[in-house]
């Protein structure tokens, strides 16, 4: 799921001339073709995997180390979100930043609240159907600029 931007653009790249060759389209660009495919790209594939494996977690049909992953925030007070994931303090970039445990709760503050109030996973994938990722803080999403770094 975390992969380097230089084997997420080769993933994208071999997606981008499938979909050429299926449409016979050499005029579009990949955003079109996506478009006309209603597909996503590898990266926005994978969030959907992120908080779909964080929702079996919510209605608690998943494995325990799942569990371990995204532990759950058990607050004494009356919260407006049911579904509170603790948040780690990261101590480096790698293997802080760039964690499912540390990127998921954010993705999943970005869902709309039709996927959220899900009641079983069937509606809840059904909903995340009509949700396209954005927003998004990892690496792969931000600007990289050679000698100057992310931006």
């Amino acid at each position: 799921m975390f992969h380097s931007r230089r084997l997420n653009n080769r993933i994208n790249h071999i997606h981008e001339r499938a979909s050429i060759i299926i449409y016979q389209d050499y005029k579009s660009s990949f955003k079109e073709l996506l478009r006309k495919d209603s597909s996503l790209t590898i990266h926005q594939s994978n969030l959907k995997l992120l908080v779909t494996e964080m929702f079996k977690v919510k209605i608690g049909c998943t494995h325990d180390i799942k569990k371990k992953i995204f532990e759950t925030d058990n607050r004494n007070y009356n919260c407006h979100h049911d579904f509170l994931i603790k948040r780690c303090n990261i101590r480096s970039v790698h293997y802080g930043n760039e964690t499912a445990s540390f990127i998921g709760p954010k993705i999943w503050d970005t869902l709309p609240s039709s996927c959220k109030d899900a009641t079983s996973l069937r509606s809840f994938k059904v909903n995340l159907k009509r949700w396209i990722p954005k927003n998004c803080t990892c690496r792969l999403c931000k600007t990289y600029i050679q000698r100057v770094g992310f931006l």
